[in-house]
């Protein structure tokens, strides 16, 4: 078993194989499942096609670690061999009941004529390595709606067991359902969780939990919105902060908000560390984009850095994980810098492509800047700062992967101070004034690009600058 998932050498050589970041060993990966910590072990899932880069064959793959950093693979969990999942093992979540690890997961099943079932099923584990399945504890989708029902994430509270779903409603609008059951076999449903839910055709992938005292529900929201050439989809992974009312299945909530703001994230998942903390890590994709080009070397996607998530006020804030600090190298320590307007620092780019950046920012109010991560003939990708605006902007121009002259926007309220910025050797993850924003993007630089610099469109002080290769430490 441990050879089917085995990286080939053509895998292992692409320039673009990550270093750092959870990658499929071939083939898809998608969004992670059963994050959990288990027997001293954190255990990450993922949807997998081993069998090639499209979206079909849902297998889940398995990873463990006992620091978030060196990652053991494991055979997959699960594979689409049953009557009741045989066109994929589809998102879902691991809890532990009476010593053993249960996987809860959907089902899919198509027909000819193209509908579709979904069958909310368990799986069972005695030492977190084989699982056996014990098939569905849901048949079918609940009366009121359709074969869209999908990804259960499930929780014990008190001597009950609860899970939120993702769900369309026959009228073709999407909802998250609670489901109630006393012991994960005999699950009925609470109610919708959100009414009225705001418009979008399907939720994907939801994950309640508690955190500092508010309760905080993450799902994606799948919308069609009309546009100058027709029908756009728009896939989008975010928020909601309020107090559930589990009883009743009440959530008040202030409204749906971005987690997010770059080009690829999507299906985040969470878990509680033995610390306390609440752990997040996505998928760094989306359900419909450009073919990436490492899909020529037999593979395609990665998983996010892990985040930790704390509250400060209504504000989500998202951190990379600290034990990510046991990545780096020796650092390259820049003494502080003041810049005159209209001009230009190079900052260090270490060798290897994976390198951390952190730095901080002193300006005047209203200071313009430009930070080119990449940037050369074949592709490009910068941070603009509108400083009378108050606006981030992410611009990325990577024809490789079919992403020409791209950006992302997003409204800081005020003046960037803080800049955290991971490289991988085709990714990027900037945290953006200690995790008040953050921006997720894949990009593909076909040459060594230049080194980064920043451009004083006004004076600013660049402060507390360092720069550390990453060390790669990810079992290949």
């Amino acid at each position: 078993m441990l050879d089917d998932v085995l990286a080939p050498l053509d895998v292992i050589e692409d320039p673009w194989r990550q270093a750092y970041h959870l990658c499929p060993p071939l083939g898809l990966l998608n969004d992670p499942n059963g994050l959990t910590f288990w027997r001293g072990a954190y255990h990450v899932f993922y949807q997998w096609n081993p069998h090639g880069c499209g979206h079909e064959n849902k297998h889940w793959a398995h990873v463990r670690s006992t620091d978030l950093i060196h990652w053991e693979w494991l055979p997959p969990a699960l594979a689409p061999d049953a009557p009741y999942d045989e066109d994929g093992c589809y998102s879902g979540c691991a809890v532990e009941l009476g010593g053993d690890l249960f996987l809860m997961y959907s089902g899919n099943v198509r027909s000819a004529d193209g509908g579709r079932e979904s069958y909310q099923c368990l799986a069972r584990s005695r030492d977190g390595v084989g699982f056996e399945k014990l098939g569905p504890v849901i048949n079918g989708a609940l009366p009121g709606y359709t074969g869209h029902f999908r990804d259960p994430k499930a929780w014990r509270h008190g001597d009950r067991w609860y899970a939120v779903l993702g769900a369309q409603r026959n009228d073709l609008t999407g909802t998250v359902l609670l489901l109630e059951s006393p012991d994960l076999c005999e699950w009925h449903s609470v109610g919708e969780l959100i009414q009225p839910a705001p418009p979008c055709y399907m939720y994907e992938c939801p994950d309640l939990f508690t955190l500092d005292g508010r309760t905080v529900l993450v799902c994606c929201q799948q919308v069609l919105e009309a546009s100058a050439d027709g029908t756009r989809r728009s896939d989008v992974a975010g928020y909601m902060l309020g107090w559930v009312d589990l009883e009743r299945a009440r959530f008040p909530h202030s409204g749906f908000h971005k987690l997010d703001q770059g080009f690829d994230f999507y299906a985040p998942q969470t878990l509680l560390g033995p610390d306390g903390r609440r752990l997040l890590i996505g998928w760094m994709g989306l359900p419909v984009q450009p073919q990436t080009p490492s899909v020529d070397s037999g593979w395609t996607h990665c998983l996010t850095l892990p985040r930790e998530l704390t509250l400060e006020g209504d504000q989500l804030m998202q951190r990379p994980a600290r034990e990510l600090a046991r990545l780096r190298s020796m650092a390259i320590r820049v003494p502080d810098v003041d810049m005159d307007a209209n001009t230009a620092f190079v900052l260090p780019q270490p060798d290897g492509g994976a390198w951390e950046l952190d730095l901080s920012i002193r300006a005047a109010r209203g200071a313009d800047w430009v930070l080119h991560l990449f940037d050369s003939e074949q592709q490009s990708l910068s941070l603009v700062f509108d400083g009378a605006g108050g606006r981030l902007t992410l611009q990325r121009h990577c024809p490789a992967a079919g992403q020409l002259h791209e950006s992302r926007t997003c409204e800081m309220g005020g003046a960037v101070t803080r800049l955290q910025v991971f490289i991988d050797r085709s990714s990027a993850e900037i945290f953006v004034n200690d995790g008040v924003a953050v921006f997720t993007t894949r990009c593909y630089p076909t040459a060594r690009p230049e080194a980064p610099r920043l451009l004083a469109r006004q004076a600013l002080t660049l402060h507390d600058i360092h720069v550390w290769p990453l060390e790669d430490r990810l079992t290949r």
